[in-house]
């Protein structure tokens, strides 16, 4: 068994985007995201604002997690903002977290930051992620 990871360019994000939009629409209804629509993830993994990255598992798609680069004055932040099996495929988070951590490194990221369901943390803990509460406010 043969595992790899690759960043989808945007002209593949444009050519596969109805399996890589259902996939992050997934991904969207199960963490009840409600902050972004499919037609602007679309606009910024396309024009390069967002990254989207394959997981293969001998040569063929397992999983997709997309990224954004949040920089700040001190830090870089690598913000996972969306991941998803494949048909039924569970997400293997071990190796999904070596892929992050590796994606991390070569856009020049130290921290890695994430939101999601709360079950998360539980699971997120063991990979060395922190509990930081986040509040929010509609207006």
């Amino acid at each position: 068994m043969t595992k790899e990871y690759y960043q989808a360019h945007p002209d593949d994000v444009h050519k596969y985007w109805e399996l890589f939009g259902g996939l992050i629409l997934k991904a969207m209804t199960k963490t009840q995201q409600e902050d972004y629509t499919l037609e602007g993830c679309y606009h910024r993994l396309t024009t390069n604002q967002w990254q989207l990255f394959v997981i293969l598992n001998d040569e063929e798609l397992e999983s997709i997690f997309v990224t954004s680069v949040i920089p700040f004055d001190l830090c870089c932040y690598l913000n996972p903002m969306f991941l998803a099996g494949v048909d039924t495929n569970k997400v293997d988070l071990k190796f999904m977290q070596e892929c992050i951590e590796d994606v991390a490194k070569k856009f020049n990221c130290n921290k890695i930051m994430g939101g999601g369901r709360k079950g998360w943390i539980r699971v997120l803990s063991k990979f060395g992620y922190e509990d930081l509460q986040l509040v929010v406010k509609t207006l």
